[in-house]
């Protein structure tokens, strides 16, 4: 979101903070990079749910395809991260999410 909103790029955080659902603003034309690991985190698979029924393009950046999000009408993009006893590092998913990002303002022309 930091970087998207750096380069102009129109986003919003789908957080879940304080309750509030913004669901109501999946578009079919936009996309939305969903991210998730096993635990799996019910309330990203069930807004990406929700996402995929509205026509909303989905990235799943995700740990293996049996994720609930690489069931999805969805691009999936595995990533491998180490756990540190109850912490799980995110650097590799870190990176991809920053390339995503500077990808899609690359082919914007703005980065």
């Amino acid at each position: 979101v930091y970087a998207f909103g750096k380069m102009k790029i129109p986003c919003i955080l789908h957080s879940g903070l304080g309750n509030l659902s913004l669901e109501h603003m999946f578009d079919p034309g936009d996309a939305m990079i969903a991210i998730t690991f096993a635990p799996y985190t019910s309330h990203t698979v069930d807004l990406a749910q929700k996402a995929e029924e509205a026509g909303t393009g989905i990235v799943a950046l995700t740990d293996n395809m049996t994720s609930p999000l690489a069931r999805l009408n969805a691009v999936p993009l595995l990533v491998s991260e180490i756990d540190v006893g109850a912490f799980r590092a995110l650097s590799a998913t870190l990176s991809l999410a920053i390339t995503l990002a500077v990808s899609i303002g690359v082919k914007r022309k703005i980065a």
